[in-house]
Formats: C-alpha cells, sequence, structure tokens
C-alpha cells in the first residue's frame, strides 16, 4: 500500500518509466510483466514508506489543510486524527509477505513462497487481534489459537455466504503443513492467502462500523 501524500510521486514515477523502459507498442501492463513484480516492488519501496514526523512534517497534514494530524483527538473506536490505523499499518505488511511469495514462486521458489503466504496469513490474523486489543507474541500457535477464540468461535470473521471458509485457508495450513510444496500448492495457498486477507479486511471494516461496545 501506498501512503496517500506519495501517491503524486508515485504517479510520476510509474509514468516515467513507462517512457523510458517501454518497447515499441508496448502497453503499459505488459511492460510490468516484463519487468517482474520484483524490479516494481524494488521502485515503488522508497514511496511506501511513512517517514519520522522531524523527517517529513509535512506528511503529517492534509493536501491544502495546515492542521496537523495528532491522536489528541481520538475517541473510543474512532481513529480521528490519526494519519493511517495500526489495522492499516499491520495488514499492509501482510500484504506486501503476500507479494513477497508471489515473487518467491516467480523466482521457482515454491517453498519458499508457501512459507511467505502462510506468514502473511498470521501477520493479518495479528492485525485484527491487535485491533481488538487481543495481544499476541510472533508463535503461530499463539496466533492461530488466539484467532479461533476471539473470530472464528464468535463467528465475527464470518462472511455472510462463505461463512468460516476463509478462516480455514489459516486452520488447514496450519495444521498440515506441506513436506515439499510444489508449484501447484504454493500458487494456491498464495490464492487463499489473498482470500483470507481481504476476509480481514471485511471483518475489520464490520466491526468498525458496529456500535461501541458491540
Amino acid at each position: 500500500s501506498v501512503p496517500s501524500k506519495s501517491i503524486p510521486d508515485v504517479v510520476d514515477a510509474l509514468t516515467e518509466l513507462y517512457v523510458n523502459e517501454r518497447e515499441s507498442g508496448e502497453r503499459f501492463q505488459d511492460l510490468v510483466r516484463r519487468l517482474g513484480r520484483k524490479h516494481m516492488k524494488e521502485m515503488l519501496k522508497p514511496y511506501t514508506k511513512i517517514p519520522d514526523y522531524n523527517e517529513a512534517p509535512e506528511f503529517y497534514t492534509d493536501w491544502g489543510d495546515p492542521r496537523e494530524f495528532t491522536i489528541g483527538d481520538m475517541g473510543v473506536g474512532e481513529c480521528a486524527g490519526e494519519v493511517v490505523s495500526v489495522f492499516s499499518m499491520e495488514i499492509s505488511k501482510a500484504e506486501s509477505e503476500a507479494f513477497d511469495a508471489l515473487i518467491a514462486l516467480d523466482e521457482g521458489d515454491p517453498k519458499q513462497a508457501d512459507g511467505r503466504a502462510y506468514n502473511a496469513m498470521l501477520m493479518a490474523a495479528t492485525a485484527l487481534l491487535r485491533e481488538r486489543g487481543v495481544d499476541v507474541t510472533d508463535d503461530p500457535s499463539e496466533i492461530v489459537d488466539a484467532f479461533k477464540k476471539h473470530f472464528y468461535d464468535t463467528e465475527l470473521f464470518f462472511d455472510k455466504y462463505a461463512k468460516g471458509k476463509f478462516a480455514q485457508y489459516l486452520f488447514d495450513r496450519h495444521n498440515n503443513p506441506p513436506a515439499e510444496p510444489d508449484n501447484d500448492a504454493a500458487h494456491r495457498l498464495i490464492e487463499e492467502t489473498q482470500l483470507f486477507i481481504e476476509a480481514t479486511h471485511a471483518c475489520e471494516a464490520r466491526l468498525s462500523a458496529a456500535p461501541a461496545g458491540a
């Protein structure tokens, strides 16, 4: 994910890349496919970091608004005043890890792709837990157990139509780790991870919209 203050710079960088690197008649999508995910991630890395306040105080103001973001006006269950929420920062790490899983698969390393995809699901689950005030360590079993207790058993994570299907992707990979995942298995897990992360976003949105104390 890209901080909003960097979006104009990202557009400029992508435009410059296309002008300088494209082959005759090549579309932007084809250029990205030719250069590869790893190249694009490295190019965009400078725009995805949230700077410290002392380094770039202008980052903490909205466009056209002289006021700075603070957390002084936050209420219970609100993120007003924050430049980004804790959940947003945590889930962006999970999304980045899932992207690295795709890169590993592109580079012919299904074992690393499988491990990164699994780790991305753990990171997404941790983001939800911490948003709910449940602190966990990096231990996979602790994360899975806490996620099951607070989000699966309570059905907070359940989708309207798929119910608990997306949570099962995490449980299945945790309980049945493959000895030697092949490309097909790793690709399938990456797809499941992306669905799990999307379900995590949806769950957080439902919780944020719920009345205080719900």
